[in-house]
């Protein structure tokens, strides 16, 4: 269901080679990602099997803000929250009253989260981008562009990334990983480049919980 423009868009990148088709479209996700400081939102996940059956679908909070910090929540019944302070990730997990402490290595820092609120610079280096949808902004209908992202690396955390953006805003993700598990984010209320509670990124261990250090 593409506009006019989006029409055009293939046209043009039938007439380029795919290399040049890769750069323009890493180009316009750079600028989308770079004009996104800081993201506070609520969000609704859910996970399918490769057949489509619905493992699970949780709801809860998000903050990201660069440079690669974000705080992430879930609701019960599956209650768990993750922070980042760029340096140290916490996972709290209520249920089994334990904390696991990680050092944001290379491997963590090709999550989402942190494509997300990192450094977007190795955009190219890491991925190869596709823009799959374009169309041009309508009375009472949003603009809206999907990339696909590809990790070069044969080791990546996942196989496939979608970037979905209502008028050049993140509205939805959507990962999919080497068993064909598709995880989709949706995000509501949506608040972008306001000011954060720099707080959200420094996690207070809780009394009598266990700490897991990996």
């Amino acid at each position: 269901m593409y506009s006019k423009l989006a029409v055009l868009f293939i046209g043009l990148f039938l007439l380029q080679s795919p290399a040049v088709a890769e750069v323009n479209a890493s180009a316009q996700l750079n600028q989308l990602l770079t004009e996104m400081n800081s993201l506070d939102a609520d969000f609704q996940q859910r996970i399918l099997d490769a057949r489509g059956s619905r493992l699970q679908e949780v709801s809860g909070h998000l903050t990201l803000k660069r440079p690669g910090r974000f705080y992430w929540q879930t609701k019960a019944p599956y209650s768990q929250t993750i922070v980042s302070d760029g340096e140290t990730l916490w996972l709290y997990d209520p249920d089994l009253e334990q904390v696991t402490v990680q050092t944001l290595d290379d491997n963590l820092s090709r999550t989402p989260a942190m494509l997300l609120s990192g450094d977007i610079d190795s955009l190219d280096q890491r991925f190869q981008v596709a823009l799959v949808r374009s169309t041009t902004a309508a009375k009472g209908i949003a603009a809206i562009q999907e990339f696909v992202l590809k990790p070069k690396e044969q080791d990546s955390l996942f196989e496939e990334l979608q970037l979905s953006f209502y008028d050049h805003k993140l509205a939805a993700l959507l990962l999919v990983d080497s068993l064909g598990q598709r995880t989709s984010i949706e995000l509501f209320d949506a608040r972008f480049n306001t000011q954060t509670d720099e707080t959200l990124f420094n996690f207070k261990v809780p009394d009598d919980v266990d700490v897991v250090l990996q």
